[in-house]
């Protein structure tokens, strides 16, 4: 696959559908991914959120989900996915870990939440924006289901021109094999730029979200508090 450095290639969530690719993700999020799985999780935890109520938004196999059960054990966690072999790995994955008292799994695509307004105290998402094929409506359905007062804090990919040639040297030095540098490689090139973040959240119902760079992994962060006072631009309802 040719790919043109600076140019975004978008990848559909359907990558990840089967089994076997479900299977794929998961021994890489294991092994390349859970430093950022357990700061992303550390960082929510020292919030002052308004409640308890916690939604990952593509939970893939769960990682996310338990790293924030393992942070603060009074949280009640659902994580939502459109693949069921995924939630099938994030099931196995949170009864290995102890936490599927507080863990619950269920098939929905982000694009159309199936919560009531105001679900959540904390909408989460780790390494998804990049595959969601609307991130407008995905982030209007977040404002929807995030209670006034509520937090959401969206971790992705950053895609960085200037790194774009230097990928799959990259890849290597962290130890991954050809298949997984491929699979890193194609998820950095479907993701946004700073500038590029920024105009879609100008356009959304998270306006006023900060967006920056997570310097540690060089990831894109978006953060945005949901003020008590503020209408939902959907409902009206306060």
């Amino acid at each position: 696959m040719k790919f043109i450095a600076g140019t975004r290639l978008p990848l559909s969530e359907d990558s990840f559908i089967d089994a076997e690719a479900a299977r794929f993700y998961d021994e890489h999020a294991r092994r390349f991914m859970g430093s950022v799985y357990r700061r992303l999780a550390a960082k929510a935890a020292g919030i002052s959120l308004p409640g308890k109520r916690v939604l990952d938004v593509g939970t893939g196999s769960g990682l996310l989900a338990i790293e924030l059960a393992k942070t603060r054990s009074d949280l009640f966690i659902k994580g939502i996915d459109i693949s069921e072999e995924m939630l099938k790995l994030a099931r196995q994955n949170a009864a290995r870990s102890g936490f599927n008292d507080n863990i619950e799994f269920r098939q929905a695509p982000a694009e159309a939440l199936p919560f009531p307004d105001g679900s959540f105290d904390l909408v989460a998402s780790n390494t998804s924006l990049h595959l969601w094929t609307d991130p407008r409506k995905v982030f209007q359905e977040i404002s929807r289901v995030t209670s006034p007062g509520g937090y959401c804090l969206v971790w992705d990919n950053l895609r960085l021109a200037v790194l774009s040639p230097f990928l799959g040297l990259i890849g290597m030095a962290m130890g991954m094999n050809a298949a997984q540098c491929l699979l890193w490689m194609r998820a950095i090139r479907s993701s946004y730029t700073i500038s590029e973040a920024r105009a879609i959240i100008k356009e959304s119902a998270l306006q006023g979200a900060r967006v920056c760079i997570i310097p540690d992994f060089f990831m894109l962060g978006i953060a945005w508090r949901k003020q008590p006072s503020q209408l939902d631009m959907t409902t009206g309802v306060v």
